[in-house]
């Protein structure tokens, strides 16, 4: 016997209820869809009559229904709005690199004693990343070995720019990290785009410390013109200023050579 047909007439149902309920004759063991039709017709109309009849004889009870699924309505539309508002806030930074090591590690993103400390150091390696990111990661070690080295004369410094309150994340738009950049004095920043490796990374340094080299001789002379191609060669009389004109052009125009990643080829010409 199939569990999805119509419902069965029993015996005892009169012939005013066998068309109410089916629209068949009475005692029919299924209905055809017109009949369920009716059927549902007519459950509708009686319990409407009894809605009316309740609300005649206990109108109370009637308000107090109406009233009561509003309550509930109220209630289910606040509960949801609030539940839109909950927010779970993320959890705060940690430390990324140890207090042994020699980088001075801004973990909650503040950019701005960055730049103060910066005003302070010649030069200046700002290291920022993202704690979650592989390659920051990976970088760590190399970065701290770099500093190692260089520690003496140079200040390294990690930001990290993903916690959502920093003021780093609020002012940098980074498209991907670790991101190096390197400030010599009031110039910079000039970004470092070679291999995230200790040996390539305190070599670009190095050369921003330096980024002149002193030909004292001709021999020396020689040895420039067949290594360096192209090559910017100057010649300053110090005998009268420290700081003779066109020096600190020169000088900054070697920063930028860096900046565009060329090839390290500046020198100066004592007298």
């Amino acid at each position: 016997m199939s569990e999805c047909g119509g419902r069965g007439g029993g015996g005892g149902n009169n012939s005013e209820d066998a068309e109410d309920e089916g629209g068949g004759p009475k005692g029919s063991g299924s209905l055809s869809p017109a009949g369920a039709a009716a059927s549902l017709e007519g459950r509708i109309r009686r319990g409407l009559r009894g809605a009316s009849l309740m609300a005649r004889q206990r109108p109370e009870l009637l308000c107090g229904a109406v009233a009561l699924g509003c309550a509930l309505l109220f209630a289910l539309k606040f509960t949801c709005s609030r539940a839109k508002d909950v927010i779970i806030p993320a959890k705060p930074p940690v430390s990324f690199f140890s207090s042994r090591s020699p980088v001075l590690d801004l973990f909650q993103g503040q950019l701005d004693y960055a730049d103060h400390v910066r005003q302070d150091s010649e030069v200046v390696v700002l290291f920022f990343y993202a704690p979650w990111c592989g390659q920051s990661i990976a970088a760590r070690a190399e970065i701290e070995q770099a500093a190692s080295r260089l520690s003496d004369q140079v200040l390294f410094v990690a930001i990290n720019c993903w916690w959502n309150q920093g003021k780093c994340r609020k002012q940098k738009h980074f498209f991907y990290f670790p991101v190096i950049h390197l400030y010599h004095r009031s110039f910079g920043p000039i970004e470092y785009k070679g291999p995230m490796s200790a040996v390539y990374i305190e070599k670009f340094v190095r050369r921003a410390m330096k980024p002149l080299l002193y030909i004292p001789s001709q021999s020396a002379l020689l040895d420039f013109l067949s290594s360096y191609e192209p090559g910017v060669l100057g010649y300053f009389e110090f005998s009268g200023s420290p700081q003779p004109p066109g020096y600190l052009t020169f000088f900054t125009s070697a920063l930028h050579s860096l900046k565009k990643g060329l090839p390290q080829g500046s020198h100066e010409l004592h007298s």
